[in-house]
């Protein structure tokens, strides 16, 4: 791979339990090169380590200035001193682990490594927002839901590692088991599997009508939303029904933080517009500021790419 930059560059990896993504990232968030591979958990400790490995060593190669840097983006609470991980949902493997060691003996360079939705608000924070703020609170709705928070413009990862967990955030005690042991978890009811999960359920078990019904063992957010945009009833109901359950969610970090701005990315937030009417009206009852039509809600602006940034913005902001 070749290209012309005259700014410092960092390596970014951001690693997660299906995907394996690097990337040589200048200061001003731009890619450079990047590559990708699957991650392949079901290897074995040893070959994803041995992966990860490689892609960095390649990555390190694509740069024509030595890189400062390394960021790790991590699915993962992530211990902000060792780079541990310590609860991996997606990659067992590495639970209790930390890259930082290996990383730097096989590149020479010096690794910072955070949780990736923590990154992803880091990036949005810097170069997403068209307005500048010195508190923010990040949403990723996704396989998963979680977050980071930026509190007076710096990265908040809590004494241990596990703030901003907000997909753990309890809407029901006795509501949906979910993956992290507890019950009624916000993820329970508003991460991507679970929306298909509550649209299967209902319309296997009654007589509902829908345009969804010939296709139940294919149904994705996507297509549910497809769906409510052309008019089909159950669909616009569903997405009311999660837009009520992400609203009580707002309106618990609203209160709790009083954030500028609270950005949401994740690909359900592609459907963030058939949501937000219903959660406007329980954010207008639970919170406490008498919000009108100024409730600070907006839509992630980097996409897929908002992990590498912000793993590259990670490694420049420690190195200046």
């Amino acid at each position: 791979m070749h290209y012309m930059s005259l700014s410092r560059v960092a390596i970014a990896m951001d690693i997660g339990g299906t995907n394996l993504r690097y990337a040589v990232v200048d200061e001003n968030a731009k890619i450079l090169a990047k590559g990708v591979q699957q991650t392949s958990e079901s290897d074995g400790k040893e070959a994803v380590i041995e992966r990860i490995l490689d892609s960095a060593k390649l990555a390190v190669s694509w740069a024509e200035t030595k890189p400062i840097a390394i960021g790790l983006a991590l699915a993962s609470p992530v211990d902000p001193v060792t780079g541990v991980m310590q609860m991996p949902p997606n990659i067992l493997s590495l639970k209790g682990y930390s890259l930082n060691n290996d990383l730097h003996e096989s590149t020479g360079l010096p690794i910072f490594a955070a949780n990736d939705a923590t990154l992803a608000a880091l990036s949005e924070y810097k170069f997403g927002l068209q307005n500048a703020v010195s508190n923010m609170v990040y949403l990723t709705l996704s396989t998963g839901v979680g977050g980071g928070q930026i509190i007076d413009g710096k990265i908040h990862n809590g004494s241990r590692g596990f703030a901003a967990e907000w997909g753990h955030l309890t809407l029901d005690f006795n509501g949906n088991p979910c993956n992290c042991g507890s019950t009624g978890c916000f993820e329970t009811y508003c991460s991507g599997p679970s929306i298909v999960r509550l649209a299967k359920e209902i319309l296997s078990e009654t007589s509902t009508k829908s345009t969804l019904t010939q296709h139940l063992n294919n149904l994705t957010p996507l297509n549910i939303a497809s769906a409510a945009r052309q008019g089909d009833r159950f669909s616009i109901e569903l997405w009311d029904r999660i837009g009520s359950y992400l609203g009580v969610a707002l309106s618990v970090i609203l209160n709790t933080l009083d954030p500028d701005v609270i950005v949401i990315g994740g690909g359900v937030s592609s459907a963030l517009d058939l949501m937000m009417k219903a959660a406007r009206q329980e954010i207008k009852v639970r919170a406490l500021y008498p919000y009108d039509n100024d409730i600070p809600v907006v839509s992630a602006k980097l996409g897929d790419d908002a992990g590498l940034i912000g793993a590259a913005a990670l490694a420049f902001d420690n190195i200046n």
